[in-house]
């Protein structure tokens, strides 16, 4: 308890906390009750699945670009631009009235979530020293989802008292505001923990050659295991529980408790990274989904489906904190933008794919079918993870030291 109150103590940790905290408040807000929004104003389940896979898209383009750029112009002016356009693109879905045109937005949110969420990994991950990055991961990674259930539960209940747009004009002042502590807190280029002058970025070559590094790869793939899970949980879901007269204000709820659940998993994950290795956390959360997707396919009572989506709440928490956290022990301050890039491009897959053919599988078979091949996906991403060897990788501070020589 001391070490994370006196990682919290830093200003430059509490504020990246307080500013992931308001982003995933907006993304709360704004993620699950946008399909039923989209369907109200005339998109089919097919467009629905399109327009997640255009945001998935956005990351595959741009994850790796910013990640460069965050580790050669400096994280805080990313993240700031992130949570900005957050802001804009949660008020523009209160003007736009056509579905297609949330495709643009769409694309605004991919490249927020990228400029914020992952680029914010590798920022704690810089000024933390070694022995508390897995604690202070925890921390963020927690605020992060307590942000997410705070944003369910108000996006729900203003949807249900007033309509989706006044949540995402809510959305849109809460996003501002995340920006204003950014500037306010954040640490400059060149600060770190540990002291001393920043090392430089390494150069463009050898940042892509980070897609060669197979533990990077394997994690990677899980990512876009866990991506297509999420597409499935923030898409369709909230369509299977509206087909069983579950209403918003409820599916709200729902939302919130999955996101408390979540978060309360995610601190412990990380506190546990400093003595279980993070690749196994990694794997035990994706089979966790696996059963509970498979169960889902047979559940068509709502307050089993609550329990169930509480439960893969608890899975997605793991996952988010022992993803990073590998991440994070596989790169270098100066190569760690890209490899976080590289493993957001994998998720950005995940959620262009995903969507797209489980929103195709939904209107030629149903819904309950897409958690069938939701739950066949992450058993198929298991497999690969496992076979690129996971399992067996060496130990972290190998890819630190082989970086190293590439400068």
């Amino acid at each position: 308890m001391n070490k994370m109150l006196r990682v919290l103590s830093r200003r430059e940790v509490l504020a990246a906390c307080l500013m992931i905290f308001t982003a995933d408040v907006v993304s709360g807000i704004v993620t699950p009750g946008f399909s039923l929004y989209a369907t109200g104003l005339g998109a089919n389940l097919t467009l629905i699945g399109a327009l997640g896979s255009i945001e998935g898209l956005t990351r595959i383009l741009a994850s790796v670009p910013i990640g460069i750029l965050s580790d050669t112009h400096g994280r805080k002016n990313i993240l700031s631009a992130g949570m900005l356009l957050f802001a804009f693109s949660s008020y523009l879905f209160t003007v736009v009235r056509a579905p297609v045109l949330f495709f643009p937005i769409r694309v605004m949110v991919g490249l927020a979530m990228v400029s914020t969420f992952f680029v914010g990994v590798a920022y704690i991950a810089d000024v933390a020293a070694p022995e508390e990055r897995g604690a202070a991961i925890g921390l963020y990674a927690t605020f992060m989802g307590t942000g997410f259930a705070i944003g369910s539960a108000l996006g729900g209940q203003v949807t249900a008292a007033v309509n989706y747009r006044a949540a995402c004009l809510l959305a849109a002042g809460v996003a501002l505001a995340g920006f204003a502590v950014a500037r306010w807190g954040l640490a400059g280029r060149g600060t770190r923990s540990q002291g001393g002058p920043a090392p430089r970025a390494l150069p463009l070559a050898a940042q892509w050659a980070l897609l060669r590094d197979p533990h990077l790869l394997a994690a990677s793939v899980a990512n876009l295991a866990n991506n297509a899970w999420y597409s499935t949980t923030i898409s369709f879901f909230p369509l299977y529980a509206a087909s069983l007269a579950v209403g918003e204000g409820a599916l709200g709820s729902m939302f919130a408790v999955r996101a408390l659940l979540s978060s309360a998993a995610r601190l412990p994950t990380g506190l546990l990274t400093m003595h279980i290795p993070s690749r196994h956390l990694l794997l035990a959360s994706l089979g966790i989904a696996l059963l509970v997707f498979a169960a889902m396919a047979g559940v068509t009572l709502p307050w089993l489906l609550g329990v169930l989506l509480a439960i893969e709440g608890v899975a997605y928490g793991i996952f988010l904190t022992s993803g990073q956290a590998y991440v994070s022990e596989q790169s270098t301050e100066a190569s760690r933008g890209g490899a976080v890039g590289v493993y957001s491009t994998a998720g950005g897959i995940g959620s262009t794919g995903g969507p797209l053919l489980l929103g195709l599988i939904a209107d030629l078979w149903g819904i309950r079918t897409v958690f069938w091949a939701t739950a066949l996906l992450v058993a198929v991403g298991m497999a690969l993870v496992c076979t690129i060897g996971l399992v067996q990788a060496r130990p972290a501070a190998q890819p630190a030291e082989s970086l190293s020589h590439k400068r």
